[in-house]
């Protein structure tokens, strides 16, 4: 293989790793909702426990988060499993994306997920799906801004991917070691020729 040949296989290598793991050189994690400390792994977590390896929040804190909520009358355990996630927000290592100024910007299919799982749930003696027409209003209703996925400034359930394999986070956090090896690669390879 010629050496422009194996130059062109690094580029597309590091821009695959780059873009593809949606690495941004100017976004950095931290916490907002702790007051902008930097997320760190709590491998104690016993709920939000995707978050362990890289976390916003405490076992303490969540403790004194989900104590206080109980489930909604007549919710189902999808309703249920959807607002334990939101609820998570909170660990999210990347949560400065998505929560500043002390409210947090869900997305709109996050809200249209919860509101459908949530619909035949009773909220101040009303069933939730008589009350609000759509997961959009029921999320501005919950007092949280709305804004669609595609603009990528707002909180989503994970995918059974992302809860499997990590977060973009931990995805970013290897790209020295991929950028190192392809370093390697490439001064190997000139060697050669």
């Amino acid at each position: 293989m010629c050496i422009y040949a194996w130059i062109d296989v690094l580029i597309v290598m590091c821009c695959y790793v780059t873009i593809g793991s949606g690495f941004d050189p100017d976004s950095l994690d931290f916490c907002s909702f702790f007051n902008n400390r930097a997320p760190s792994p709590q491998p104690s977590l016993r709920n939000c426990t995707w978050f362990k390896k890289n976390s916003c929040c405490k076992q303490e804190e969540i403790e004194a988060t989900f104590g206080t909520v109980k489930p909604l009358p007549g919710s189902s355990p999808g309703c249920q499993r959807y607002t334990n996630f939101l609820m998570c927000y909170i660990c999210a290592p990347n949560q400065n994306l998505f929560y500043g100024q002390e409210k947090l910007t869900v997305c709109e299919e996050f809200c249209n997920a919860w509101y459908s799982a949530c619909s035949s749930a009773i909220l101040k003696g009303s069933v939730i799906g008589d009350l609000y027409t759509n997961g959009r209003e029921f999320c501005e209703k919950r007092n949280f801004m709305c804004e669609p996925m595609a603009n990528k400034n707002c909180f989503i359930q994970l995918s059974d991917y992302a809860l499997n394999h990590g977060s973009g986070a931990s995805r970013v956090s290897s790209l020295p070691a991929v950028l190192g090896s392809m370093i390697f690669i490439y001064k190997v390879v000139m060697k050669t020729f």
